[in-house]
This record gives structure tokens, C-alpha cells and sequence, in this order.
């Protein structure tokens, strides 16, 4: 009996030592594959989610961002191009599919040292690239000759790993000295008096003093420069009675005040202001490119405002040229800033709407200036809801602005922290997105991790565009412009029809989109509905980071609301075909593919198709897995 249970321990050993050896000899994705036949009912999707007309709030849950696998990276000397293979070719199988939106980039990804998010409330560092501080005169200069910016010093000193932005405040009553004031001239309201030139001469040796502070602090990557618009509603010591930020404009109101009672002119205006930013430049030095003017478009409204809004082109050319920054504040409204001088271009598709395109030319010149913008208008204070409506419409509005502002290549975005804290939303994942931003704004074609391009149908009021822009009637219907995709560093054509609209009602302050919609239009489109959508990626992108082949992950999100099948084509095949379910849910299908871009100017690089319906497509975003 002994010796066959001896027998018996034996052999059940040797079958335990064999079953092993099989185990540590399967490859890794048998695992994988065995645990979404268990866990996964559906092999096209790991999740869904309702897709909706307008975005719904909800409490954030944490959760763990799903896997994509990234092919082996290429050897990094240059292979010949393989011979053109049949059409039919396959050219990527891995398809991945998720619920809503997905805000991941390539494991190489790391913010820029040229760009990023900034607050003026602390918030998390991951994504939280610099911290906002006003600067006071009165404080930091409370007696004539005397500069005390110690303050400032210790706060930059307790958070070393932060980049600084400054605004000086020299702008209002409010925030001048005391010694100061006795020798300024300031409007009703507060505004200081700038085209006097006691003004100049006196903010001159501060200017000088700030100048020397960031050049001893070189984490300041930032100073706005604050002219005119100093407004107060009453009390100096209430802060929340500030109505002027420096942001270089007057109200009507105020206007007519300046020329009757301080002998305003719009020649005194040019070349004021001029003065100014000589007296920024002398003293700042090499240190130019981190100022930034406030404000390159128009200087007041109503028909007052002509004379002075006629300068504005010739004011803005001298700061430009000068090697100013720029600090747009407001692309909350998203289709507000598409003039030339931020670079804007529009591209007639000929179907009655227009490509919203970055100039390459502009963008070079400012890559490395301080260029940025202010997207802080969220959370539920009542100023925010009285201007821009609903809470439950923030993260729609904030995914859309930030989306503009990378397209204008906005290299910082000044954020409010502790109100984006605060939302989520299960489509748009506000919080992935931040972290998005944060590894995407400053990047430049040499070393971006990502491509993006928004579809929709959004609209614009013809007189924001008559002046500049006579192609636009290739663009409209009813008077207004239409607007069916921006993006950065890619491009694309379609026979595409609008789809996925939002309302912004009246009722909910057109979610603050008045400034430009045109009248009676309280609505946008998200996505464009085809069975083809063809792609071109810019050209000198192509041949920096893709002059033969290279791997990329192209991220495709769009409404599930139809049954069909979609696929990638380019000029080497087709990847395996997708089959949505028509559930009506958004979704984000990641085709992984080997590409071989064709880099000549205007030559499609890659297709997307569908088969037996539409695809409604939102936003595609190529990664490129190659640093």
C-alpha cells in the first residue's frame, strides 16, 4: 500500500510539472484572449455609453484607463519604402473599441517646456503646469525709488517646480500707489490715464524692476502686459468689484468719457501705446517673448469705436514685430477668434462650408513666444451661470474651447483649478482630457505625440468675418458662415453632411456662444455623417516624423448610430473592419497601422470608410507611437 501511494504522489507530481511547463510556454495574449471570452460578451466593445444631444453631469468615478498595445518601435535609421502591395493588403488588425471619448497618448508623451496649464488656485500637479500671481504696484513699490518684490520671491520659492505667469497691475486707481496717484489723472471708474505722459514716465522705473525680477526668476515663462481697462464698481479694497483686467479696451461709455473729459484720439491711442510697449521691450530685453499684449483685435465696439478700432491692425503689427507675445481671454467663445492675425484661414469645401486652418507661416513665427489663452469661465459661482448658463453644459464647452485653443496653437491655457477639480462627465472624461492638454499644448511638429481634427457645423455671424474674409460666401446659407472642422496638423475632405446637434438655447444663455452665432441660430453640430472621409497630414509634420513609414494608433470617436462596418484605408490596404452595433452610444475605436504617408502637398494619406451606412465622426486623433 505504501509503495503505490509513493506510486500515486509520483505520478500526480510529474502530470503538476508538466502542466506548468505548458503554462510558462503559452504566449502572454492567450491570457488576454481567455479573459475577454470570460469577461466580455462583446468583442467589438469593452463598454458603452449614451451618446447625447447635450452633455449630462455626472459624479466622477475613478477608474483605470484601458490598455492599448503599441507595436515595437522601428529602428530609428531610415528603411526603403516596400513595394505598392495589392488594395486588399491588410495593414492593421488590432481594432480597440471604448466607451465615450479616450485622452491617450503614446508612453513617450511629457508636457513641453514651451507650454501647458496654468492657475491662479493651486490644483493637481500632474496636470497643473504653472501658477498664476497678480503683481501689485502698490504693493511692490509703496514708496517712490523703494521696490519690495520679496512677497512674490517667497512664493515662487515654495513652489520651485511650478512655472510662473505675472500680471502686473498698473492699470487701475485701485492698485497704484499712493505716491503715485497724487500725480495721475483716472477715469470715473478707475481706468488710469495711460496716453498722459506723466504716466509713462512715472511706471518706467518699474517696469525696469520687474524686468530684473524675471530675469532672476527664469521659471517666469509670462507677463501680461495691463493697459487701459482698470475698472472698479466701487469699494478699492473689495476685490470682487474689479471689473478691468488690463485687457487693452474701453467700453463706450468709458470711451466717450476719455475723449471728452482727457483728450483721447485714436492717433494719441497708436502711439501711446506704442511708448509702452518700447518702454516693456527696452527693459525686458532678451526676455521679450514672455510678454504678452492683451488684446490684437478690436479696441471698442459701437460706432464710436471705428476711429480707434482702425488702429488696431497697425498697433498690433508693432507689437508683433517688436517680439511680443499675445493673451487672448475669452475662447470660452470658441468660434470668436478667427481672424488673420492669429493666423486663421478659411478653405471653401465646396458644399457650403468652410475648414477652419492654421497658417503654418504664423504659427512658426510664435512657437516660442508666450502664446496663450484664458479658458476659466466653469464651475458654479453666479457670475459663470449668469454668463454662460447651465452647469451641466461645462464639459462640453470646456472639451470645444480647448480643442480651439490647441488649434490656434495656444502654448498655455490659464485655467481655474479648483472649479475643473470638480467636473466629469462620462462621454467627454473631463479629467483624462486635462491630462491631455497637459502633455499636448507647446508641442511643436518635432516632437507632438498627437494630431487631432474636430468635425461638426458651427456658425458665424457674417459681420465677424466680412472685412478679411471674401471667401466666405463660398461658405454660407441664411447669411451665415459655416464652419465644419478644425484641427492641428491634419486636414480632411468629405462629401459629409452635419450630425450630432447640440442646442444652446436662450434659455440656457446660448451657453455663452451670442458673442458670434449668428441671430436665431442657438445651435451646433458635433460630428459630419459619411461613408468616406479622406485625410491629409501636414507635409513637413509627414517628412520630420514619417518620411517613409512609421506606426501610429488612429483614434477614431464617433456615434454608434447605425449597423456598418468601418475601416482604415491607405495607400498600402485596408486594417480589419470594425462592426458597430447602432446602439446610438459615442464611442472611441483605436485602429492600430502601419502608415506610409504620401508627403506632398495636398495628397490624401489615409482614408476612413464605412459599408453599408454613415459613419457620424467626431474627432479623429492620430498618435504617433515613434517619438
Amino acid at each position: 500500500m505504501k509503495k503505490l501511494k509513493n506510486l500515486l504522489f509520483i505520478l500526480i507530481l510529474g502530470v503538476f510539472i508538466v502542466s506548468l511547463s505548458i503554462a510558462l510556454l503559452l504566449p502572454d495574449t492567450f491570457y488576454g484572449d481567455l479573459s475577454d471570452r470570460l469577461f466580455n460578451s462583446d468583442n467589438n466593445s469593452r463598454a458603452s455609453n449614451s451618446a447625447t444631444n447635450g452633455p449630462e453631469l455626472t459624479t466622477p468615478k475613478q477608474t483605470i484607463p484601458p490598455r492599448v498595445t503599441e507595436p515595437k518601435k522601428q529602428p530609428t535609421s531610415p528603411t526603403p519604402p516596400p513595394k505598392k502591395p495589392a488594395t486588399n493588403q491588410s495593414i492593421g488588425t488590432n481594432i480597440e473599441v471604448v466607451k465615450g471619448m479616450d485622452w491617450r497618448l503614446p508612453s513617450y508623451a511629457r508636457r513641453s517646456t514651451i507650454g501647458g496649464l496654468v492657475s491662479e488656485t493651486r490644483g493637481p500637479k500632474d496636470y497643473i503646469r504653472g501658477d498664476f500671481h497678480i503683481v501689485r504696484w502698490d504693493r511692490t513699490n509703496p514708496v517712490s525709488g523703494k521696490f519690495d518684490f520679496s512677497e512674490l520671491q517667497h512664493q515662487l520659492n515654495s513652489r520651485p517646480g511650478q512655472q510662473i505667469v505675472l500680471r502686473p497691475e498698473i492699470y487701475s486707481r485701485c492698485e497704484t500707489p499712493a505716491w503715485a496717484l497724487k500725480q495721475l489723472r483716472y477715469t470715473r471708474n478707475g481706468s488710469l490715464i495711460f496716453w498722459d505722459q506723466q504716466y509713462l514716465e512715472l511706471v518706467k522705473p518699474y517696469i525696469q524692476q520687474l524686468a530684473n525680477f524675471v530675469r532672476r526668476n527664469p521659471q517666469i515663462v509670462g507677463v501680461q502686459l495691463g493697459i487701459a481697462d482698470g475698472e472698479y464698481r466701487g469699494d478699492c479694497k473689495r476685490f470682487e468689484l474689479k471689473d478691468g483686467w488690463g485687457e487693452f479696451t474701453m467700453n463706450p461709455q468709458e470711451l466717450l468719457e476719455a475723449e471728452t473729459d482727457f483728450g483721447l484720439t485714436p492717433a494719441l491711442l497708436e502711439s501711446s501705446t506704442k511708448h509702452i510697449v518700447n518702454a516693456f521691450v527696452t527693459a525686458f530685453g532678451s526676455n521679450t517673448h514672455k510678454l504678452a499684449f492683451n488684446n490684437l483685435e478690436q479696441f471698442s465696439w459701437n460706432s464710436i469705436a471705428e476711429p480707434y478700432n482702425q488702429r488696431m491692425p497697425s498697433i498690433a503689427k508693432f507689437v508683433l514685430d517688436k517680439g511680443l507675445g499675445n493673451r487672448d481671454g475669452q475662447v470660452e467663445h470658441w468660434m470668436r477668434y478667427i481672424h488673420k492675425v492669429y493666423g486663421m484661414q478659411l478653405e471653401p469645401m465646396g458644399d457650403g462650408t468652410c475648414s477652419l486652418l492654421m497658417d503654418e507661416t504664423v504659427a512658426d513665427r510664435y512657437a516660442k513666444r508666450y502664446w496663450a489663452t484664458e479658458n476659466e469661465i466653469y464651475g458654479n459661482l453666479d457670475y459663470v451661470l449668469n454668463e454662460h448658463g447651465s452647469y451641466q453644459n461645462q464639459p462640453y464647452r470646456f472639451l470645444i474651447s480647448s480643442l480651439r485653443g490647441l488649434q490656434m496653437r495656444r502654448n498655455y491655457s490659464l485655467i481655474f483649478a479648483r472649479a475643473m477639480q470638480k467636473i466629469d462627465h462620462p462621454v467627454y472624461k473631463t479629467q483624462e482630457f486635462l491630462r491631455y492638454l497637459d502633455k499636448t499644448m507647446g508641442k511643436l511638429r518635432k516632437d507632438t505625440p498627437d494630431l487631432f481634427i474636430l468635425f461638426g457645423e458651427r456658425y458665424v455671424a457674417d459681420y465677424r468675418l466680412a472685412a478679411e474674409y471674401p471667401e466666405r460666401k463660398a461658405c454660407q446659407s441664411n447669411d451665415r458662415t459655416a464652419i465644419r472642422s478644425f484641427g492641428r496638423w491634419i486636414t480632411e475632405t468629405s462629401n459629409s453632411q452635419p450630425a450630432m446637434k447640440i442646442d444652446m438655447p436662450e434659455s440656457d444663455k446660448k451657453w455663452g456662444q451670442g458673442f458670434y452665432l449668428p441671430n436665431g441660430t442657438d445651435y451646433e453640430y458635433a460630428a459630419r455623417s459619411s461613408n468616406e472621409f479622406s485625410f491629409n497630414i501636414n507635409e513637413q509634420l509627414g517628412k520630420i516624423r514619417c518620411p517613409t513609414r512609421c506606426n501610429v494608433v488612429i483614434k477614431l470617436t464617433y456615434k454608434d448610430d447605425t449597423k456598418t462596418t468601418v475601416w482604415i484605408e491607405t495607400s498600402a490596404g485596408e486594417t480589419s473592419k470594425l462592426t458597430t452595433k447602432g446602439d446610438g452610444k459615442l464611442k472611441t475605436a483605436s485602429f492600430t497601422v502601419e502608415l506610409n504617408p504620401d508627403n506632398t502637398l495636398d495628397r490624401d494619406d489615409f482614408r476612413v470608410k464605412s459599408g453599408q451606412g454613415n459613419l457620424s465622426l467626431m474627432l479623429l486623433r492620430l498618435n504617433l507611437l515613434n517619438p
